[in-house]
């Protein structure tokens, strides 16, 4: 998660977000509130 400081998301918060690929298959990158 793009921020500073403690980092969580609340149930049905709104983000944007990038799909790149790990080791273990497809997982979300450069995670932003919005």
């Amino acid at each position: 998660i793009e921020e500073e400081g403690f980092k969580n998301l609340e149930e049905g918060q709104e983000v944007e977000f990038e799909i790149v690929e790990g080791d273990r298959g497809p997982q979300a990158a450069n995670i932003v509130k919005l």
